[in-house]
């Protein structure tokens, strides 16, 4: 006994020196929190270098329900980028059982930020000749690798060292792309829309985040502060960013135009890679200034305002929809197009969209709202999506569809009603056929064909595995199962998810709820040879003995195929499951053969086993047929009794009857017999 529990003793002792433990390198130091190095939603902790005690590095765990750039970080991690702060190393790292996070770790910026609020603005030579140039660094490496950085800001700017010589851009990989950027650093192309909502974009976008940077820090105070995203979106388009950012802060001619050409709204006008290489070099260039929005020649009046901007315009439309789409049906718009912006294309395809319109059966008002963004699609073909109270820009729907779940309420709707209503499937579908050649591959709102399987999936959205949960999985393939069932738990695989619900199950004796609408489209997404079988089980109607077969055979798969080991937890989950099953049966004496056929194999830890031992509908089946057959059997002896008791009194009727008949006849023989002799008497 005392062997055993030393060799107990043992195993706790090497499980709890992995736990928080990373690669088998770093450790993550919960109880070391460290809330200045928070980003978003995911949280900072110290952490504990085994291999390099001198190492100051520090831990973001990611939220389970916040997308993280996962290509981008391999790659990082792979060959780190020059001026950014190094990411050493991120994945799952387990702190108990069920309690698993994923971890990115980085090198500690231990001498905090260049820039606050409170210090002030810092001076055009420290900004031009040591800020600047070490964040083109990282912009022409990201460049190289075709991704983006999507987190040039001031606030995440870092001094690695006290003489403030080494100094890097912060991490950009543990939240969605452009997501923790405040409104007034994104370009026109995302300017308008939700955080969440933004998209990877391109290095065009890192450029024009520089020159807000420029300003940002020139000024001391963040641009645009206390204008609404809105406000702010429509004074670029108005009058263009650089006359809404640079006349506020001082700046000398160098200044100037290095900012009218990193913040020219025309992302085809703006400086790009190789201007600011030969910029860095000393070679410096005029740059072409931008004004906003393009202008048409002649306005057109909506709601009593003038309007000669297409993108001001399709604001203005989506904010009143029903008014907008007066517009659009009397053919006002479409004449305006054709004739001011000389657009013949567009304005095809506004007669399109009306009469699609017309011809659609769903209600008044939606139809209004999706016509009018449709048209909004097209007077902005750069632009943010408009519908509802919902904005995104191309590529932003994985992440926005994340943060609808995280914050629930309307947003989800409207997601939904975008995605089954095939809006968005035909907007993708009419610029990818007739405009394919103006953009380069991957800048689009999504993949055409991914696109279409979230409309199918939306059809269905009724079942389980299908809908909008479905769509959140397959658009953020990096996401955990955000199922309330695993508490939390950053669950990344179906391989994974086994071993934690075995875990739960184990712990509460079988009774957990392993099936939901997370869990059964986390299954369908993430292992396609599964898929049949989460479609078998949302086409049986929940309660059912079919249902429960489906649902079991389902698990067993998972087992055989993704995590073999013995599963004694999900076993006595499975006899949850057919507890009332088995309670059904009528006979006892085969309601205990089926108890006794589970009781033997339970042990086994393998649910495809019990399914084949306790056979479970084939002797329902049976147990119905015999009960249906002595049910028949019990109504014919119960008639077969009814007969016998019955006959005995028809006997008795027939009986008093039949000597009722015998004693007239003889009554009436011996009444002919006198008459007979009486007869002879007198003759």
């Amino acid at each position: 006994m005392a062997s055993e529990k030393n060799e107990n003793s043992g195993k706790n002792e090497k499980q709890d020196k992995t736990l928080g433990m990373l690669r088998g390198r770093f450790k993550i130091l919960l109880m070391n929190p460290l809330p200045h190095m928070d980003s978003g939603n995911n949280k900072a902790y110290a952490v504990d270098d085994l291999q390099n005690s001198s190492a100051v590095l520090y831990a973001l765990i990611s939220e389970p329900g916040t997308p993280h750039r996962e290509e981008l970080a391999q790659r990082l991690t792979a060959r780190s980028a020059p001026g950014m702060v190094e990411l050493h190393s991120h994945g799952l790292v387990s702190f108990g059982p069920a309690d698993i996070r994923y971890v990115f770790v980085f090198d500690l910026p231990v001498h905090g930020r260049v820039f606050s609020s409170e210090t002030g603005p810092l001076s055009e030579q420290d900004v031009l000749n040591k800020i600047v140039p070490r964040v083109l660094d990282t912009i022409l490496d990201f460049a190289e690798r075709e991704e983006s950085h999507r987190a040039i800001r001031a606030d995440n700017l870092f001094y690695m060292d006290d003489n403030h010589l080494g100094l890097v851009l912060g991490e950009c990989v543990t939240s969605p792309a452009g997501s923790l950027q405040p409104d007034i650093y994104e370009p026109l192309e995302s300017a308008n829309s939700m955080e969440y909502g933004r998209g990877n974009a391109t290095v065009m976008a890192d450029i024009y985040a520089l020159g807000v940077l420029i300003v940002h820090l020139l000024g001391g105070v963040l641009p645009g502060a206390g204008r609404s995203r809105s406000e702010l979106y429509a004074a670029k388009l108005q009058h263009g960013s650089y006359a809404v950012l640079v006349p506020k802060i001082p700046a000398s001619t160098r200044v100037g135009f290095l900012l009218a050409g990193l913040l020219n709204d025309d992302p085809t006008r703006r400086w790009n890679v190789e201007v600011l290489r030969r910029w860095r070099d000393g070679v410096y260039e005029r740059p072409r200034p931008g004004f906003g929005d393009r202008r048409a020649p002649g306005p057109i009046v909506f709601e009593e305002i003038e309007y000669v901007s297409p993108r001001l315009l399709a604001m203005a439309l989506c904010r009143r929809p029903s008014q907008g789409y007066v517009m659009l049906e009397n053919g006002k718009l479409e004449s305006w197009v054709k004739n001011s912006l000389n657009d013949k294309e567009a304005g095809a395809q506004f007669a399109e969209v009306v009469s699609r319109a017309r011809n659609t059966s769903r209600g008044l008002r939606r139809n209004e709202i999706q016509a009018i963004s449709r048209a909004a699609a097209i007077l902005d073909r750069q632009g943010s999506l408009w519908y509802r109270d919902v904005t995104f820009s191309r590529g932003g729907m994985n992440g926005l569809i994340a943060y609808a779940f995280q914050v629930g309420g309307s947003i989800k709707n409207t997601l939904a009603e975008i995605l089954e209503s095939g809006l968005l499937l035909d907007i993708i579908y009419s610029e990818s056929g007739k405009r394919s050649g103006e953009r380069k591959r991957g800048e689009g709102w999504m993949k055409l064909g991914v696109a279409t399987e979230c409309f199918s999936f939306m059809e269905k959205k009724e079942q389980v595995g299908f809908g909008l949960e479905r769509c959140l999985y397959e658009l953020n393939p990096t996401i955990s199962c955000l199922s309330t069932s695993l508490g939390g738990c950053h669950v990344k695989d179906t391989v994974q998810l086994m071993d934690v619900l075995e875990h739960l199950a184990l712990k509460n004796n079988g009774k957990i709820k392993p099936y939901d609408r997370h869990i059964a489209a986390f299954i369908a997404a993430r292992s396609k040879r599964l898929f049949k079988s989460v479609q078998e089980v949302a086409n049986e109607k929940e309660g059912t003995v079919e249902h429960v077969y489906r649902l079991i055979n389902l698990f067993a798969r998972m087992q055989n195929m993704m995590s073999p080991s013995p599963k004694p937890g999900m076993c006595l989950w499975v006899g949850e499951l057919i507890k009332p099953s088995i309670n059904s049966i009528h006979s006892d004496i085969r309601r205990e053969y089926v108890k006794s056929k589970y009781d033997q194999v339970k042990e086994s830890g393998s649910i495809e086993k019990i399914l084949k031992a306790v056979d479970l509908k084939n002797n329902l089946r049976r147990d119905a047929e015999e009960y249906e057959q002595a049910i028949k059997s019990f109504v014919a002896v119960e008639n077969s009794i009814g007969a016998l008791e019955g006959g005995r009194e028809y006997r008795k009727r027939a009986a008093q009857k039949y000597g009722q008949w015998i004693a007239s006849v003889i009554s009436i023989s011996a009444l002919l017999a006198s008459m007979g002799l009486s007869y002879m008497y007198f003759v």
